[in-house]
């Protein structure tokens, strides 16, 4: 009976024992676990400002991007002037200063064309300010790019030749050289060089525009530096 009493005991004890292990291993992983972050939590950090060599390669980067897309437009025609010219030419020898009317040998005829003026982009120059966020483009002035006869307008209205006087290909010549000066200045007095300027302007904004952020950067295009 005293050996029966005695196991009991024992084998109480030794359950006893188990459970206290089995409770403090439950309150340990319960513990760690409360230790480990369900997932990896953001980390705050304050933003790091621009260090003065970034800012100075990005400059350089953007300015040398914009300056490339120019150069690789070069000349931009920006404006047309079509025209109708008609040439009256006339022609007569002298003698003694004296004309000699029976050498009289004229024509009149006309020609249609176009005078394109615009830009050459590879003239110009750029000058970003990362401190300001400004970009300044600085245009060449427009000029008068071709002027361009169609040959195929030609319009013969009359042609007379005088006595020893022979209309020549020569003489036809000087009428289309004649045709090509006045056209010119035509076009220039009648404002196609500051047209052409203006649509320049337009016309590279667009395209600084596609090459960076002008809600960033105020960008003015002109002759002079502000």
């Amino acid at each position: 009976m005293k050996k029966k009493t005695v196991y009991i005991v024992l084998i109480s004890l030794m359950a006893i024992l188990i459970l206290a292990i089995v409770l403090w291993g439950f309150r340990t992983a319960s513990q760690q676990e409360s230790l480990v972050p369900n997932g990896t939590p953001a980390v705050a950090s304050k933003p790091k400002a621009d260090r003065p060599e970034l800012l100075q390669i990005r400059q350089e980067t953007t300015t040398e991007t914009i300056r490339e897309g120019l150069q690789d437009i070069g000349k931009l025609a920006t404006e047309e002037y079509y025209f109708t010219e008609v040439v009256n030419y006339s022609s007569v020898k002298t003698l003694w200063n004296i004309n000699l009317g029976f050498t009289n040998s004229n024509f009149l005829i006309s020609y249609d064309g176009v005078v394109t003026a615009g830009i050459d982009l590879t003239d110009a120059k750029i000058d970003m300010r990362e401190d300001t966020k400004r970009i300044y483009v600085l245009l060449p002035e427009a000029e008068i790019m071709s002027v361009e006869i169609d040959f195929n307008s030609f319009q013969k209205y009359s042609e007379r030749e005088g006595i020893g006087n022979r209309i020549t290909l020569e003489n036809y010549n000087d009428a289309l050289k004649s045709i090509d000066e006045t056209a010119r200045q035509k076009a220039v007095d009648k404002g196609i060089l500051n047209r052409a300027y203006e649509n320049a302007q337009v016309i590279v904004q667009r395209m600084i525009g596609s090459l960076v952020d002008l809600n960033e950067y105020s960008l003015e295009i002109g002759r002079d530096y502000p």
